[in-house]
């Protein structure tokens, strides 16, 4: 309790000494935007003065509305998908208001997705990603997008797959959404990351919440990755959308996608299409890594607008992925299947007390088979004993079954917004592992050395269940023009049992623990979470705003922290075994932040810092349990629960000295400690630094516009603080150069070459998993020309 009575002080002090603003001279903007055909109004038209970082959305009626903007001369921008954008110039004076009418032409322009402005002051530690620097950045898995953002990163153990790091929060710990949907990896060695199945051609926009912010969104996490799908505004006009080709050299990557969306009356619709394909890559020096794969997408959405203030949507993904090599671990992908389908309802208004309604059901099924074919346990070997091992073969089968279910309203209340809901996540899992080695003598069993009984073999988990329900409620209110704060509370209630363990898992685990015998009894276990944040943000002048934030947020251990038996983890980097213990207690992290934002007509800048207290980390102990396979490290160990702290500060500016002229830089520190081994936390990224400029002239050309040149380098420095015991290793430091140069010509087609790594320097991020086999971690490609071209309808 002391740790929440700190918090208070914290808040009640810093508002204190908090000087109030000097006043500024400010005027309103409003007016309407129109449809310039029909003269119809236009509602959920974006109404942005990007210099000043603030925004408005038209109401039904096409009107909005900017208050408290600075007196002088702005540039207004009105954005809406299917329209052409357009810009006007107004001077605002002192305590007036300035009237604005503004059409807006349908044009078949390319598909960027709504580039949301983040309005201040924002109450959320969030960093964004909207789709247009998605679908500049030539990627092929949305994991890699996330190391563009400050003090987020990601884990790769092959080609696909990239795994969020959210400032040293891994794995389950971060949320993943997708279209609203949490969603999980199917495989317990994770290859398939929650982000690996939705192509970056899907995606319209990536929101990082750095912290226990993310209360409404779903069930509790300590950080959450939101991704918005493509196609869920669509526009006014019959059929619209993009055609894309792409080729990498070195990764010798193929990429098509088609995208299309489009409104005939009530019904709203869109599809887009992917392929892709890679090969093996080459570091700097040379060095050939496996990276095989092959992936189709397919994604549609079907609406109708049951009345002018409600939708109903159904939409559906299917993915295919297969042969995907993944050098970080033990196994190689054969495939991955993949089905999400989701109906939505959606009810809104901009007057009255009730805003919003929103109900939606989701449902996913994955599927995914394993092998060790390519890897060097598939030959004949020798054991560490010196004596000869036949040929393995090594198979893991995993399915996971995830429903959920989500209601919530958005109300106004005299001062005061709220947000009221309550959802469901329903999670089946399941995990087998098959495994033989080919005798000379063509007898096909398990030689004597695996030291275990044979239906060990076949379980690597048993079949799992997690429900978890929860309810959550969201206040906000401001004070004044100045202060706003924003609170919210959640319950969750989880639930979580295993249906057919194995004789050998209770052995085991009792054994692992030492002290205690685990029954059946145990297998089920029901936690009660309660959760809980604050944020107030204060605007100090028209330039800056403090924002202060906390939360406590608990997550249940996942089925593999639980379950399993003596399989390898993920979220370390040795080869070890590892048994799950039933009677772990959940994590549950406190954080506390702090924000300062500023920005002015040429310049913006970001300083953050935060604090994060974890007790009942999951960590791990040794045991004297013997491992399964005779290739594993002979230290079996076990999850238990310890205490972590993490500290850390990220900034980012941008500055525009000339018209076409951008310079960007940004920067990221973290420290963690983990108390229970006494030596630093796991998954802790090195310090970094990136610098960019960009020049966009403005072309005057009939045959070329919006053309564009950009260089940035990436600066990270080596990390010598390392959880020796989860195999962690340093890493050296390292530069990059990345070169993109871009122009959309002919009026529409827009055509971009990149070169990542321009100087191919041979580099590893510190994160990334080690090769089980050789031990040294997964390097990063050389040097990787890109060209893509990109042709509207």
């Amino acid at each position: 309790m002391d740790r929440y009575v700190v918090f208070a002080c914290i808040f009640f002090v810093a508002f204190a000494f908090i000087p109030p603003a000097a006043a500024q001279s400010t005027g309103t903007l409003t007016g309407r935007v129109l449809d310039a055909e029909t003269e119809g109004p236009l509602p959920g038209v974006n109404v942005v003065v990007p210099a000043l970082d603030r925004g408005a959305v038209t109401d039904s009626t096409g009107r909005f509305v900017l208050r408290e903007v600075p007196a002088g001369t702005h540039q207004v921008q009105a954005r809406f998908v299917g329209y052409a954008s357009t810009t006007r110039t107004v001077q605002v004076k002192s305590g007036e208001a300035v009237q604005l009418r503004i059409r807006l032409s349908s044009a078949s322009v390319e598909m960027r997705g709504i580039q949301v402005t983040a309005l201040s002051p924002n109450p959320e530690p969030t960093e964004s990603l909207d789709a247009e620097q998605v679908r500049t950045a030539e990627v092929d898995d949305p994991g890699a997008l996330l190391r563009a953002l400050p003090g987020v990163s990601s884990v790769r153990r092959g080609p696909l797959g990239l795994d969020p790091n959210v400032r040293g929060l891994s794995e389950t710990e971060v949320g993943v959404y997708i279209g609203g949907m949490r969603t999980f990896p199917t495989g317990p060695a994770r290859m398939d990351s929650p982000l690996s199945h939705v192509d970056p051609s899907a995606i319209a926009s990536i929101d990082v919440v750095k912290g226990p912010y993310a209360l409404t969104a779903g069930p509790s996490t300590m950080s959450a990755v939101q991704v918005t799908l493509r196609g869920e505004d669509p526009p006014r006009t019959p059929l619209t959308g993009t055609l894309r080709a792409g080729y990498d050299t070195n990764r010798e990557a193929v990429e098509t996608t088609g995208f299309a969306m489009g409104r005939q009356g009530p019904w709203f619709y869109s599809a887009n299409v992917a392929r892709r394909t890679g090969s093996d890559y080459e570091t700097g020096d040379d060095e050939s890594v496996p990276g095989d794969f092959e992936s189709t997408d397919v994604q549609g959405r079907l609406g109708v607008a049951l009345s002018a203030r409600s939708t109903l949507t159904l939409s559906g993904n299917y993915q295919d992925q297969r042969n995907l090599d993944y050098p970080g671990r033990l196994l190689s992908a054969d495939f991955f299947e993949n089905g999400i389908g989701q109906l939505k309802y959606a009810y809104e208004q901009r007057s009255g007390r009730l805003r919003s309604l929103t109900a939606r059901i989701s449902a996913q099924h994955k599927l995914h088979g394993m092998t060790n074919r390519g890897k060097p346990t598939f030959e004949a070997g020798t054991l560490p004993n010196g004596a000869r091992r036949p040929p393995l073969r090594i198979g893991v089968n995993t399915e996971i079954q995830n429903i959920s279910g989500r209601v919530a309203t958005d109300l106004r209340l005299g001062a005061w917004d709220l947000t009221i809901g309550g959802d469901v996540l329903h999670t089946y899992r399941d995990a087998r592992r098959p495994l033989k080695a080919v005798m000379p003598d063509g007898s096909r069993v398990v030689p004597p050395f695996y030291r275990t009984a044979t239906d060990t073999l076949n379980r690597a988990w048993p079949g799992v269940t997690i429900t978890q329900e929860g309810l959550f409620g969201e206040a906000s209110r401001s004070f004044g023009d100045r202060l706003t704060v924003t609170g919210t509370a959640r319950l969750d209630l989880a639930q979580t049992d295993a249906d057919d363990p194995t004789r050998s898992f209770f052995v085991n685990a009792s054994q692992a623990l030492g002290d205690a015998s685990v029954t059946r009894a145990d297998l089920d276990q029901q936690d009660v979470l309660p959760n809980g944040s604050l944020t107030a943000a204060l605007t100090l002048t028209d330039r800056w705003t403090l924002s202060l934030g906390a939360g406590t947020v608990a997550r249940p251990p996942d089925a593999m922290e639980r379950y399993s038996d003596r399989f390898p983890a993920s979220k370390s980097q040795t080869s070890a075994e590892f048994q799950g213990i039933p009677s772990l207690a959940p994590e549950r992290t406190t954080q506390a932040d702090l924000w300062l934002d500023g920005g002015g007509p040429e310049w913006t800048l970001s300083v953050n810092a935060f604090a994060r207290q974890i007790d009942d980390y999951i960590t791990l102990a040794p045991t004297g349990l013997d491992p399964i396979l005779p290739l594993s490290p002979e230290t079996v160990f076990r999850y238990t629960n310890g205490e972590a702290q993490f500290v850390g500060a990220e900034v980012s500016g941008a500055l525009s000295p000339a018209e076409a002229w951008t310079v960007r830089a940004s920067g990221s520190w973290l420290w963690g400690e983990d108390t229970a081994l006494d030596e630093p936390a796991f998954g802790v990224s090195p310090p970094s630094a990136t610098l960019g400029l960009r020049w966009a002239p403005s072309v005057r050309q009939t045959w070329i516009a919006d053309a564009f040149v950009d260089a940035s380098t990436e600066l990270v420095a080596e990390q010598t603080r390392v959880a020796t015991t989860r195999g962690e290793a340093p890493t050296d430091g390292y530069a990059t150069v990345d070169l993109q140069v871009g122009a959309t010509f002919l009026g529409q087609a827009t055509l971009r070459v990149s070169a990542e790594n321009l100087l191919d320097a041979t580099y590893t991020n510190h994160l990334n998993a080690k090769n089980p086999f050789s031990g040294a971690r997964i390097p990063e490609p050389g040097r990787v020309v890109s060209t893509t071209l990109t042709v509207p309808f």
